[in-house]
């Protein structure tokens, strides 16, 4: 009895110690679209809420990237909405900052999800 009892305690501490992978509350602005979730949080942000730099987390993959706030630098007026566009890398270059949602290069469309 008292073997099975230091078994079970043991077996406990055991599992007691494992890490736990919980889910890191989001810092920034959340955008989904199907099972792709991105983030992003302005680096050290402006007075007047711009930033040159955001970090973009795409499923838990955080890298930094600039950003820009001309319409692709031309004289031309941004479409309605439009903040900023984060220049990342592959399918997020660049990545249109609308109000309430994003666009990948591919023109896919996430919408605010927190």
């Amino acid at each position: 009895m008292m073997s099975y009892m230091i078994k079970t305690l043991a077996a406990l501490v055991a599992v007691l110690s494992l890490p736990i992978n919980a889910m890191e509350k989001p810092e920034g602005l959340v955008y989904c679209k199907g099972k792709t979730v991105v983030e992003y949080q302005l680096v050290n942000p402006e007075k007047d809420g711009t930033a040159s730099d955001v970090d973009l987390t795409v499923n838990g993959k955080t890298a930094r990237f600039m950003t820009a706030y001309s319409w692709f630098g031309s004289n031309r007026v941004p479409p309605q909405g439009f903040k900023f566009a984060i220049l990342g890398e592959k399918q997020f270059n660049p990545l249109l900052v609308f109000d309430g949602y994003i666009i990948d290069a591919k023109k896919i469309k996430y919408k605010k999800c927190n």
